[in-house]
């Protein structure tokens, strides 16, 4: 089996709205033969599929390359326009001249790549409709070969055509700065000159189009454009809903029209007569304008609609995944804690909504209200989610036409329990779908082990960062802020990649930190898109942290290029939070300036140090980054600078008498260690005074907030003590993940205590931590896209086993291991074309023992502490590890050990 797989355009399969004159693409090899790598390369692009399945190249043929590359490779073809509709293919050869084919051609489609190619209006509707209903007709005289829709309706927008709904995408599009105005009672208000974007999806509409007369319909919904009832970090309102939509048409005789929305366009009041995020939809079915989607609904009463304002923000094609209904949960229990108010229990807390179906008298108002928690007698307790001030509530009003079925269009919930009240009857459990929603990016990875409670960590954390991702922003939470916090965003970034195909999401999301920078002064909001919320510099820092995420991740060079300036001007930012020397010492007026977050206890942790280790962090990330990019002179100077903000952390921080940081305690000994700052001949005296306050003071618990909980189990683990760090993770005391299992927790918590939000991602970095170091998959440090990979099995003796699969740009790196017996062990390990890696066992200090690994495929021993190894796999010794090389492929390997 040798064949090409995957083939991508920007991160997406067959994307339409591609925004760029220089798309990239990639493929993954697919071999049942050991070493294989790719030695080069064809790719052709042609604007008919036939043509590129024969390998003609009308617009670029690459011809035979030489190259390992799979990924990121550049179109150098002709010049592409706008909407136009391109197939490819490769082809490629591995070392030995084997070809690799795909099976079929791949398509992208080029979006609206000008300004000035958008000839079509912003409409609107009367201010005063909450969600307006848009209509046009218009006539196909001629076969139409091709058509394609490009579309915003901010802040949320359905569209059909013909009576069909178009795109399974829901709350779209995804949510960006869409103005450069400044916001009103906004804490920083928006920088005059930072530029803006809103998003438009572009849809393959052909099959819908019918001879003769047509119909266009959309409705909008407020969204984040319109957001005028929650004002606790500001009035986040640009304005009343507005759209703009151009369908091109291709006709067969190879002309071309365009339909636009402009004053012509017919407009309406709808059934939708409230709808908010924070706050949820009010349907009445009375007012549906039955039949306004399709072809002759009769709409000469409708109002003409208004060209309004267009945004300031540039529109950008989305390319970043849309939210999508991902699943339905059927609810396991159902309460009736007072007459007539029940309570259903999904018996997982998620994102999305209730579809609710009933049969009632016209008028009769049925509502639903959503929390994450029961208070003692079963009734909602809404405190985590803002309160009763802020409970989500979706309210129905039946038509009295029969059965009917209701679920919310332009709003989302964050919940467990749902509470029905006004029903017709009693609402049975067949009554209610829970209908789960969230970005749809791709399932990337997976991870087990022996361990159900560890399984359940997992799981929580999964389900944590899925039900965060909503319009291409990591939240902070699903429910009460529901803002794309920079520090919680870059905190999980690593996990959420091993888990999920992140890429064209982060890369959304670099986008919106970008967009939210003041460019005069280089401050990085700690919100993105930015609509209020404090923090500090850890929160900031992500405008380094996750650009350089993506390269380690996905190899994005061009995402360091793009925003390698604003990443400098956040540097330099930094450099000037102080009152003399390399401290950051404070931030903006009434920023907050936090160090370290959610803290078990009181936080005593100065922020001072927490902000200057980040400093110092994000230096050393841009001299890595200015290397990339060939920027010498920039990197010696942030070489310099970050051992200059070290030797001030030192000077501030070091006690040299107890060879401890600042308050010794909350993970002040963590962040020189990660730094590496630690004075020369101190490091094991600080190493030694962290493991004992850990293992002696604190009785394997933990006492970090999100960040420093971030670095302490890979600084624990780096360092040979996985099982003390596996003992704080299964705590099932207070505080730990175990804890938070115990108490009932199907998402993560906030807070340690449980005191707060019940779906946090913020703590979900320890889901990486699981695949590294309890599984033993990691990319190697050196590497780029898991170009090698770093498998360590068995560094745990309190598990019998566990499993780990990345699905990399380069295909599915995986690993299982386990414990047969007291001295036996099996590990199996596969590696994907194009990728190696190495394996590392550990060795026993006992000498009074011989280990010796052998590859089963072969049944040959590879490396023996008591003879030499064989020649086939090359092994190694490093101190107190064996170090296999492998190049792709499975394998599988016994470790025994042995009396001398």
């Amino acid at each position: 089996m040798n064949k090409i797989t995957r083939l991508r355009c920007e991160y997406n399969d067959n994307p339409l709205g591609v925004q760029t004159h220089v798309p990239r693409f990639s493929w993954e090899l697919l071999s049942s033969r050991r070493g294989r790598r790719q030695a080069a390369y064809r790719i052709v692009v042609s604007e008919r599929e036939a043509d590129a399945l024969a390998g003609v190249g009308e617009l670029w043929d690459s011809g035979r390359v030489d190259s390992a590359e799979t990924f990121h490779v550049a179109y150098a073809g002709k010049r592409l326009t706008s909407g136009q509709r391109c197939y490819w293919t490769v082809r490629s050869w591995d070392q030995d001249g084997t070809c690799y084919e795909a099976e079929e051609a791949a398509v992208f489609e080029m979006g609206v790549l000008g300004p000035e190619e958008w000839t079509a209006r912003w409409i609107g509707a009367d201010e005063a409709i909450a969600a307006p209903l848009f209509r046009k007709t218009f006539r196909l005289e001629k076969p139409v070969s091709r058509a394609s829709v490009a579309i915003s309706g901010l802040g949320y927008f359905e569209l059909h055509l013909n009576g069909r709904r178009i795109g399974d995408d829901v709350l779209v599009p995804n949510w960006t700065d869409y103005d450069d105005r400044r916001i009103e009672g906004l804490l920083y208000p928006f920088d005059d000159q930072t530029s803006k974007r809103v998003h438009y999806l572009q849809y393959a509409v052909t099959s819908e189009l019918l001879g003769g007369e047509n119909a266009i319909a959309v409705m909008l919904g407020n969204g984040f454009y319109n957001q005028t009832e929650r004002t606790v970090e500001g009035k986040m309102s640009y304005g009343s809903p507005r759209l703009i939509l151009q369908l091109l048409l291709v006709y067969e005789d190879g002309t071309t029209d365009c339909i636009r929305s402009d004053e012509s366009w017919k407009c309406s009041s709808g059934p939708i007569v409230f709808n908010n995020v924070f706050y949820g939809e009010i349907y009445d079915a009375r007012l549906e304008r039955r039949g306004w989607t399709e072809i002759g609904f009769d709409d000469s009463s409708w109002d003409g609609a208004r060209a309004v304002r267009a945004p300031a923000g540039r529109l950008t094609a989305q390319l970043s995944p849309p939210d999508r209904i991902i699943d339905t949960l059927a609810p396991v229990s159902r309460c009736e804690p007072r007459p007539g108010v029940y309570v259903f229990d999904f018996g997982q807390n998620f994102s999305g909504w209730v579809r609710i179906r009933m049969q009632g008298g016209a008028g009769q108002r049925v509502t639903l209200r959503f929390a994450e928690n029961l208070g003692a007698a079963g009734e909602l307790d809404p405190s985590s989610c803002g309160g009763e001030a802020q409970i989500q509530t979706d309210t129905y009003i039946l038509s009295g036409r029969g059965r009917e079925q209701y679920e919310p269009r332009f709003v989302w919930h964050g919940f467990r329990y749902a509470e029905v009240t006004g029903y017709p009857g009693v609402p049975e459990l067949a009554d209610l779908d829970g209908v789960v929603v969230h970005a749809a990016v791709q399932h990337a990875g997976e991870f087990a082990c022996s361990d159900p409670l560890l399984n359940r960590v997992q799981q929580a954390c999964r389900w944590s960062q899925l039900t965060n991702l909503h319009g291409g922003v990591p939240s902070d939470c699903p429910h009460r802020e529901r803002l794309g916090y920079t520090g919680d965003g870059h905190l999980t970034a690593e996990a959420a990649s091993f888990n999920f195909d992140m890429a064209a999401f982060y890369a959304k999301w670099t986008a919106d930190i970008g967009d939210s920078q003041n460019k005069r002064t280089g401050f990085v909001p700690h919100t993105a898109p930015f609509n209020g919320g404090g923090g500090g510099a850890a929160w900031g820092s992500a405008y380094v942290i996750l650009p350089w995420t993506m390269y380690r991740l996905y190899g994005d060079r061009r995402l360091l290029a793009e925003h390698y300036d604003g990443m400098k001007s956040w540097i330099a930012y930094l450099g000037t939070r102080n009152r003399g020397g390399h401290l950051v010492e404070f931030e903006e007026p009434d920023s907050w300036f936090l160090g370290d977050w959610c803290v078990p206890g009181a936080n005593e942790l100065p922020p001072v140090l927490v902000s200057t280790f980040y400093y110092a962090y994000t230096v050393g990330m841009m001299a890595k980054i200015a290397e990339v990019l060939g920027r010498e002179e920039d990197r010696r100077r942030y070489a310099e600078l970050y051992r200059l903000i070290c030797d001030s952390f030192n000077e501030a921080f070091f006690n040299p008498g107890t060879a401890s940081y600042s308050i010794g305690r909350q993970g002040a000994d963590l962040f020189p260690l990660v730094l590496g700052c630690v004075p020369e001949g101190d490091a094991d005296r600080a190493w030694q005074r962290v493991t004992r306050h850990y293992r002696d003071h604190l009785n394997g618990h933990l006492d970090t907030g999100i960040f420093g909980t971030f670095f302490l189990f890979d600084v624990l683990s780096e360092r040979g003590e996985t099982d003390l760090a596996l003992e704080m993770v299964r705590s099932r005391d207070y505080p730990g993940y175990g804890h938070m299992i115990e108490s009932g927790a199907t998402t993560l918590w906030e807070s340690w205590d449980g005191h707060d939000s019940h779906n946090h991602p913020m703590f979900g970095s320890v889901s990486a931590w699981f695949f590294k170091h309890l599984a033993g998959l990691a990319p190697h440090p050196d590497a780029v896209a898991f170009g090698r990979a770093v498998f360590r099995p068995f560094r745990t003796e309190n598990l019998s086993h566990a499993s780990a699969s990345i699905h990399t740009l380069r295909g599915p790196y995986a690993v299982r291991w386990s414990r047969m017996s007291a001295d036996r062990w099996e590990c199996e390990i596969r590696i994907p074309p194009n990728g190696s890696a190495e394996v590392r066992f550990p060795l026993r200090s006992r000498d009074a023992l011989v280990l010796s690994i052998s590859e089963r495929e072969g049944r040959e021993t590879v490396w023996s502490r008591s003879e030499s190894a064989s020649a086939s796999l090359h092994a190694r010794q490093e101190a107190d590890e064996a170090v296999i090389s492998l190049d792709s492929g499975s394998y599988a390997f016994d470790m025994t050990v042995g009396p001398n």
